[in-house]
């Protein structure tokens, strides 16, 4: 093994929490190396600029990391799969952008769940807004101010993308039926910022952004942390955090290029390698005094995996709509059933997002319902029917942290580097079931209300016969309020080795009902500042944390 390295903090993962982790702590001074198992992404490697674009983005640019079977990626077994990409920006590299913050009630959901091991967070809106605004700040996020059915939020740094004609068209049956509404926060500039330019409308958000618009935490975080110093080593696969006395002492990773192993020591070990990806580093890291892996001697460690109930419906209207153009994540929302309401017959509730479509090939393959134009006769009547024509609602549901929704190793399937894969379980509970068909009925009704309907379509429950597609993976190594019920506390800290923080969304208590990465990012930027203001008094300590032991920031 090569000689090692000493640094202050020592973070596992360059994601979307890993980013603005490495930026943040670098911001007060202290050494940061940041481990990331993926490569840069050049911008032009996005399949954007020719013509079998929409067909590339299901193989080597697929959200699946066993489609890709790149050799940065680890597999993973199971029921179902994560959707996870691997490199300096994490899964942030293909994602859309959705930017709604988590509301007051869905921090105190434990109790409202009443359901065997749901557990309150240990922090309150109130807490974390103050570094909700300073992410946003951050990344630069689109906004219209006032929304009525939210805490007050500060102005953006653009306005609110614009809702197009499909944002019009739902609006207006949501008006018609006097549900709540607003137009949604993303986290794409509508005003230059930096190097970054402003969204020109493309419509091709999922692929990768070429100009940059997205804050993908390769263009919004890295530049800024680079610039404060912080070693940023790609194609570093950690396959074990050491610990010794009670502390984590550091990593060591695998160079994937050369094959060799590098130690990095450090005061402090934050892990932000996403919510298969932590767990699965935690587990593998058993050592002595350490059985069953770091932080897990309450096995919570993988446990309450949450993917959100999802169920999309397409709907296709008897007029141009232009869905194709404008960003593509949600351009509106109503969150008028996002409260449980026991008269329903479930717990929870849920956001319908009205999204836009995609370019033609898309559109002839059924866009997201499997609605497939017809091949042959027909073929092209169908397909001028329905291109442009499209509106999406997401019916995106909190689902319940279930303690056997969990990851765990797999002892056979290894990733490139001869490590373990994960393997993933995850069955949906029955009350999310309910609550997402309820919601597919309302979504339903809201398209009819806006008119005009000649044709809908709606995935299975879950959006699959199965397990829900894991684009939103949270939960697995929760915050909670005491060493029984959690595996970190309210400042990410594991009860077990109080130099171990946990900060992505693995952290996440709870999923509410809205996209998780502006509250994942909001944690990690609060963790950050913790152990930015007490990093001396952090490495050194060997007594168990508690929830009491600093005052609130």
């Amino acid at each position: 093994m090569a000689a090692y390295t000493e640094t202050d903090v020592l973070v596992i993962g360059a994601g979307a929490s890993g980013g603005a982790m490495s930026k943040r702590l670098s911001d007060g001074g202290l050494t940061v190396v940041c481990l990331e198992q993926g490569d840069w992404i050049h911008a032009m490697d996005h399949p954007h600029t020719y013509d079998g674009w929409e067909i590339e983005r299901q193989r080597s640019w697929s959200f699946e990391p066993n489609v890709r079977q790149l050799p940065e990626d680890y597999p993973t077994t199971g029921n179902t799969t994560p959707y996870i990409y691997t490199g300096v920006g994490g899964s942030t590299l293909h994602y859309a952008g959705a930017w709604p913050r988590f509301k007051p009630v869905d921090f105190r959901k434990g109790t409202e769940h009443g359901v065997e091991g749901t557990i309150d967070w240990p922090i309150s809106y109130e807490e974390l807004e103050p570094f909700y605004a300073i992410n946003d700040a951050e990344i630069g996020v689109a906004r219209r101010t006032g929304d009525p059915g939210n805490p007050r939020r500060p102005e953006g740094w653009g306005p609110a993308s614009r809702g197009g004609k499909v944002g019009h068209k739902m609006a207006t049956g949501f008006d018609k039926l006097g549900w709540h509404w607003w137009p949604a926060d993303n986290a794409i500039l509508t005003r230059a910022r930096d190097a970054r330019l402003a969204c020109n409308d493309c419509g091709f958000c999922l692929a990768g952004c070429p100009r940059h618009s997205i804050a993908s935490t390769d263009v919004s975080y890295w530049p800024k942390a680079l610039r404060n110093g912080v070693d940023l080593r790609v194609n570093a696969r950690v396959e074990q955090i050491h610990a010794k006395d009670g502390r984590a002492t550091g990593a060591t990773y695998i160079d994937r290029v050369t094959g060799q192993r590098h130690e990095v020591r450090a005061g402090v070990v934050v892990v932000a390698a996403n919510s298969i990806g932590t767990p699965r580093l935690l587990l593998m890291s058993a050592q002595k005094g350490h059985p069953d892996g770091l932080a897990n001697s309450n096995g919570l460690v993988g446990t309450h995996l949450m993917f959100h109930s999802w169920s999309f419906v397409d709907f296709w209207f008897d007029e141009p709509l232009e869905g194709f153009k404008g960003p593509e994540p949600a351009v509106l929302y109503s969150q008028e059933f996002y409260d449980t309401d026991p008269s329903r017959g479930f717990l929870n509730g849920f956001s319908l997002q009205v999204g836009t479509a995609l370019g033609a090939a898309t559109s002839a393959l059924g866009t997201n319902t499997g609605n497939i134009a017809p091949w042959g006769t027909g073929h092209r009547t169908f397909f001028n029917e329905h291109f442009g024509r499209h509106a999406l609602i997401y019916v995106q549901g909190e689902d319940l942290p279930v303690r056997t929704n969990r990851v765990t190793l797999d002892p056979e399937v290894k990733d490139s580097s001869g490590l373990p894969a994960p393997h993933v379980h995850y069955e949906l509970h029955e009350n999310d079931r309910r609550l997402v068909q309820w919601g597919v009925e309302r979504a339903q009704e809201a398209a009819e209300a806006a008119g005009a309907v000649i044709d809908t379509a709606t995935t299975g429950i879950g959006g699959i016969d199965g397990p829900p597609p894991g684009w939103h993976i949270m939960g697995t190594c929760r915050m909670g309020n005491t060493p029984e019920d959690s595996v970190t506390n309210k400042w990410n800290q594991t009860w077990d080795l109080p130099n171990l923080f946990i900060a992505d969304a693995s952290s996440l208590t709870t999923g509410a009902a809205v996209n998780p990465t502006s509250t994942l990012q909001a944690v990690a930027v609060r963790c950050a500042e913790y152990i930015k203001r007490r990093h001396r008094d952090i490495a050194a300590q060997t007594k168990t944390p508690t929830n009491a032991e600093a005052p609130d920031l």
